[in-house]
């Protein structure tokens, strides 16, 4: 009869997982009595994780055939007379009593899984689990966190304290807090709760008023303690000074909020020495007008326009020494027309066009002695078309590669430096025709053109 127990035991574990809430805690049965109308109530030796100290069960909550269901119960009698603790498992605590002949009944919480004890059974406390962000229960096998049952009350009055745990690194808390109903997922964070990082240092603490609504300050720390950001709320919108720091405990950025919105005005930006590192203006909560971007030493690094948020006209940037790098034009927030990259003795170093949105239709790049060392076509749908031509440095011919519509189809050639052919073959839609006459050379963009590998 054990032996059949344990088979059903290990069957019931095998039951696919279920995404609902799920309550496991240690217990001891002490009885089992018939239910009114179908099943039996358990009485157990503690506190359930929804209070009281009685369960009930069917055939169909636990996954069972009535047959297996009686054998089970046969062997669960002798575990009862014999004090062995198992692992009773729930789905969720029953919502509050109804009115009704059966209100009793259905009151009473309802066992989904029954097992031997394991690693789990290291001690009698309920736990519901939770999933990634403590909003939902989950399984005992996928959840990330758990929640200590049954809740007890909270310093304020109708409401009940909340610790969350990591479910598998040595429980850690991980959120602590009030909500306003003994059923956490029935209920809502209200006052003032916490986060913590696993090894226990504070994350984030978030001020609310009695209705779940935040209201006042929330702060946010590095693992090492040091302070990342503080914001002011007001009845559930930013409102106030916003301040987020570099780790190293330099300001990052101020910014302002009135009713939800970010504030129009002058906006700055700082990195970790506490250096300008950009400055713009925002305009009914958009980017316009100059954008500015900052070396360490206060050089100009680029400089773009904004026109209600997007991208116009040209945008420069700059080697330290001040020395033109790029330039690069825009339309509507878009790239366009041609732009130019630079070597730092001011010699160009790559041409691109562009049309449409931001499809680039060709490149040109130059080697440092001002010589064409690949050139590359693209159509309209941003797809390899025409000729791809690489040189090398004296001016010779290294590579063609002849494309329709993003396919090979035509000649691919490469040579060597002294001017012979290395490879060549035919393509027609991107298939060779006929034999290939060398090794099919792979490459690469560097610096100085495209390298054979």
């Amino acid at each position: 009869m054990a032996r059949t127990l344990k088979h059903l035991f290990g069957a019931m574990l095998l039951l696919p997982a279920l995404a609902h809430a799920e309550i496991v805690q240690r217990q001891v049965i002490t009885a089992i009595t018939a239910a009114p109308g179908s099943g039996d109530v358990l009485t157990v030796d503690d506190d359930t994780g929804c209070g009281g100290r009685q369960l009930r069960m069917d055939a169909a909550s636990v996954g069972l055939s009535e047959e297996q269901y009686g054998v089970m119960k046969a062997e669960l009698a002798n575990m009862i007379r014999d004090r062995n603790p198992l692992l009773v498992r729930l789905r969720a605590c029953p919502a509050p009593d109804r009115a009704g002949a059966d209100a009793k009944v259905e009151a009473i919480p309802v066992i989904h899984m029954l097992r031997g004890c394991d690693a789990h059974c290291a001690d009698g406390k309920a736990r519901l689990y939770l999933n990634h962000n403590l909003s939902r229960g989950e399984v005992m096998e996928q959840a990330r966190y758990a929640l200590l049952l049954p809740l007890p009350p909270g310093k304020t009055p109708g409401t009940w304290q909340v610790e969350v745990v990591h479910a598998r690194e040595g429980e850690p808390k991980r959120l602590t807090g009030q909500v306003n109903d003994p059923d956490y997922l029935r209920g809502k964070l209200v006052g003032t709760y916490s986060m913590y990082y696993p090894h226990g240092q504070l994350e984030m603490q978030v001020e609310q008023d009695g209705r779940g609504v935040q209201e006042g300050t929330q702060t946010r720390y590095y693992p090492d303690g040091k302070l990342a950001m503080r914001a002011t709320w007001r009845n559930g919108v930013q409102d106030g000074e916003d301040r987020t720091y570099h780790q190293s405990g330099k300001l990052l950025e101020s910014r302002t909020y009135r009713n939800g919105v970010r504030a129009d005005g002058l906006v700055e930006t700082f990195d970790k020495n506490g250096k300008l590192r950009t400055r713009m203006t925002l305009v009914k909560g958009q980017k316009n007008g100059e954008m500015l971007l900052f070396y360490p030493d206060g050089k100009v690094e680029s400089r773009s326009l904004y026109v209600n948020g997007k991208l116009t006209g040209p945008s420069t940037a700059y080697f330290p020494d001040g020395k033109l790098h790029r330039t690069v034009t825009y339309v509507d927030g878009q790239l366009s027309s041609e732009s130019l990259e630079y070597y730092p003795d001011g010699k160009v170093a790559s041409k691109r066009t562009h049309s449409g949105r931001d499809v680039l239709r060709s490149e040109q790049r130059f080697s440092r002695a001002g010589v064409l060392i690949v050139h590359k076509l693209w159509n309209a749908g941003g797809r390899e078309e025409g000729a791809l031509r690489s040189w090398y440095a004296n001016g010779k011919a290294r590579q063609l590669i002849e494309y329709v519509d993003g396919e090979r189809d035509g000649w691919t050639r490469h040579w060597r430096a002294d001017g012979s052919v290395e490879s060549e073959c035919r393509y027609v839609a991107d298939e060779p025709q006929g034999a290939c006459t060398g090794e099919s050379a792979r490459f690469s963009y560097t610096e100085d053109g495209i390298h054979i590998d």
